[in-house]
């Protein structure tokens, strides 16, 4: 190597290393899309199918804020997402927690998803293929896992998608009340 070409060769290696550090910053920070607070927009209604053979509305569940975990069996960043899971349901009894299953030929799927992995929440499947597809009432699920909170009166008050931690799942429950009423 001659003189000349080694300060090319260091500012291309630092250029590519900015490359690269700017897109896991951007890469992290994407993993947290919210949905600003509105009541003007659809309240949760969605029969799900749950694996245990119980059939639930989960417009009956209004009076209680519910975290939906909507995943896909496949998924590994699903499947992690459980460690996160496994403490945060058991802490935060004030809202009810249910994974939806989002992918085709989910109802046949999830009932060995659930065994295998037993999370520490109910799981279920829309058998009308609602949430499979991508569009439901639950909006359009582009990425899996996507965490949708819903107040008590049934209204979507945030949305994240991508891996959390446990205290990323604590903030994102932070404007529900901390008591049960």
């Amino acid at each position: 190597m001659t003189k000349s070409s080694l300060p090319k060769r260091t500012l291309c290696l630092i250029a590519i290393l900015v490359v690269i550090a700017s897109g896991c910053a951007r890469g992290a920070g994407s993993a947290r899309e919210t949905t600003p607070a509105s009541t003007s927009g659809p309240r949760l209604d969605l029969g799900l199918r749950l694996t245990d053979g119980r059939w639930v509305e989960l417009a009956e569940l209004r009076g209680t804020p519910v975290l939906l975990f909507v995943f896909a069996t496949f998924d590994a960043v699903s499947q992690a997402s459980l460690k996160s899971l496994r403490p945060f349901v058991p802490q935060h009894p004030e809202l009810i927690v249910i994974g939806v299953a989002a992918q085709p030929r989910a109802a046949q799927l999830v009932e060995a998803w659930d065994y295998a992995l037993d999370p520490p929440f109910v799981v279920g499947t829309n058998p009308y293929g609602r949430v499979e597809n991508g569009e439901s009432m639950l909006g359009k699920i582009e990425t899996v896992p996507t965490y949708i909170l819903y107040d008590a009166a049934g209204y979507e008050i945030d949305r994240t998608t991508g891996l959390l931690s446990e205290g990323d799942l604590a903030q994102l429950v932070k404007p529900l009340p901390s008591t049960v009423n």
